[in-house]
């Protein structure tokens, strides 16, 4: 391996610093991540979906 090389443990995913944590725990708080992610995505779509709504709902009953 070239020094300027890093290992790379497979277990690990990218942007995750390692850890002692056991296998099983890694892949619920990878898992858990990702569903933190999800929700708050999720969230930011339908608060966008009510900003449309409204500002359409205020363009076409403008009396």
């Amino acid at each position: 391996m070239k020094p300027s090389e890093t290992p790379r443990n497979s277990e690990t995913p990218t942007g995750l610093s390692p850890s002692a944590d056991s296998e099983p725990q890694k892949k619920r708080k990878v898992i858990a991540g990702r569903g933190l992610v999800m929700f708050i995505a999720g969230v930011a779509v339908a608060a966008f979906c009510l900003y449309m709504f409204i500002a359409l709902y205020g363009i076409y009953a403008h009396t």
